[in-house]
């Protein structure tokens, strides 16, 4: 499948990065010797190293030091490259690396850089017949990286590391933060104490540099409030969930304390119930949060405001309606970020009950159309845990933007990062700068009669 039409934002055939042609130079090994145990002996002093009393349970709890265990299963097959969305707009080759590190090499790997370059949008795992996380490779592969080599990686940071700086003081201890409130809707009335918390993450400090993203929050907390009809906890002191220190810039010790800090504050608000309109915060509230804590599953139920409006339209708690002062057809298509269409588990619901929700809405003058990449297929923003915010990742937009823009008038998704970076190739294209890109709190709110 081809990721580029336009030519102004095409790269050369076979142009390589500084990364790949590090990597081209490696020697090749001809064979697997399963008796190659990649640098133990680095491994072990690097435990060593970085293992001290205080963390030493929870930093294993996450980090696999031998990558080579990430592995078992692969028989080179090559899926991986074949539909690996970043070697559509660049050379890069998951299969070759991965090659490397089984025979040995990954010390190279690791030297060359090269697994600064990957998007983890995950999608070699939905088409890996072993179900091999070549992200879950990447995550750990950073933090050793960063350890072991001491690489810094500047150059990849979007937006001079500014987001990654504000995650980083929001977990040190004594550090507090007070977030502006009066994006409060009027007539919703919260609380620092009770059993329903909204957790609406860093988009206060998105909106330093970005469009206004309070919106979202406003209209989350809206729907919430109508429904439950009480005061929902916010935390003025909420500090970022910590998914991008986790994913993307190999930072698991702040990572770990920031979940600490989170872990206090829910349990010193006495929630049980947890609500975000973030793919991010989702995943890493859901699935990285119980990995540290293990009784976290058992304190605390998390959804996502998909999950949440389904339930409670099943319920017969609200029923759907056309927008007031809206009698035209509503064409619109929704994005799915990677966090919520390839980071979770393949029993879990929520595309498929999304879906369910815009079918339904229909016979109110909405026309949903799905695009051309969607559900497990759908195209990355190409800016993870803003990194790489390059030629390469605005490809990668601009072909998603052209797929919206055949499919509807207006976008719809989840992820507050994935409005930004998509809003952003905006303003470069002038054929795509027409879509209204909204998410799904805000294309609902209109929409609902709460009973």
């Amino acid at each position: 499948m081809s990721y580029l039409k336009n030519p102004k934002i095409t790269r050369k055939q076979g142009k390589k990065t500084k990364h790949q042609k590090e990597l081209d130079s490696l020697p090749v090994i001809n064979r697997f010797n399963e008796n190659v145990i990649s640098n133990e002996k680095d491994v072990k002093e690097f435990e060593d190293e970085i293992y001290n009393e205080e963390i030493k349970a929870t930093i294993r709890k996450i980090y696999e030091p031998n990558l080579r265990n990430l592995l078992k299963g692969c028989y080179q097959c090559g899926s991986c490259s074949s539909v690996c969305q970043l070697s559509k707009v660049q050379k890069y080759t998951p299969s070759k690396i991965i090659y490397q590190i089984l025979v040995g090499l990954e010390d190279n790997i690791l030297k060359s850089g090269i697994l600064w370059d990957c998007t983890t949008c995950n999608t070699c795992l939905q088409n890996c017949p072993e179900l091999i996380s070549f992200a879950e490779l990447v995550r750990n592969a950073r933090y050793k990286m960063r350890k072991l080599y001491n690489q810094t990686p500047q150059d990849f940071f979007a937006h001079e590391g500014i987001f990654l700086t504000i995650s980083e003081i929001m977990s040190k201890e004594g550090i507090q933060p007070t977030k502006n409130l009066e994006w409060i809707p009027e007539g919703c009335e919260i609380t620092d104490k009770g059993k329903i918390l909204y957790f609406m993450g860093c988009i206060p400090f998105f909106n330093f540099e970005f469009r206004d993203l309070t919106p979202i929050a406003a209209g989350s907390l809206k729907l919430i409030h109508s429904i439950e009809k009480e005061p929902i906890v916010i935390l003025k002191d909420e500090i970022c969930c910590g998914h991008d220190l986790y994913w993307g810039h190999g930072k698991l010790e702040t990572f770990i304390r920031l979940a600490r800090k989170n872990f206090e504050l829910f349990k010193n608000a006495g929630v049980s119930n947890i609500i975000t309109s973030c793919a991010e915060c989702y995943r890493t509230l859901k699935f990285d949060y119980p990995k540290i804590f293990d009784d976290f599953d058992e304190k605390f139920k998390i959804s996502h405001l998909i999950e949440y409006i389904y339930e409670n339209w099943k319920q017969n708690k609200i029923k759907f309606k056309r927008p007031n002062g809206n009698n035209g057809l509503i064409r619109f298509s929704y994005h799915d970020p990677c966090r919520l269409s390839r980071f979770l588990p393949r029993e879990n619901k929520i595309l498929d009950n999304l879906r369910e929700i815009f079918e339904h809405l229909k016979q109110y003058g909405y026309e949903f159309n799905e695009m051309e990449h969607n559900k497990e297929d759908s195209l990355c923003c190409g800016v993870s845990c803003w990194m790489n915010c390059n030629e390469s990742s605005k490809a990668l937009r601009y072909k998603r933007l052209l797929e919206a823009k055949s499919a509807g008038n207006m976008l719809v998704s989840s992820c507050p990062k994935c409005l930004i970076h998509l809003s952003c190739a905006q303003s470069d294209f002038n054929d795509v700068s027409t879509i209204e890109i909204i998410d799904f709190a805000e294309f609902l709110i209109n929409s609902i009669d709460f009973l």
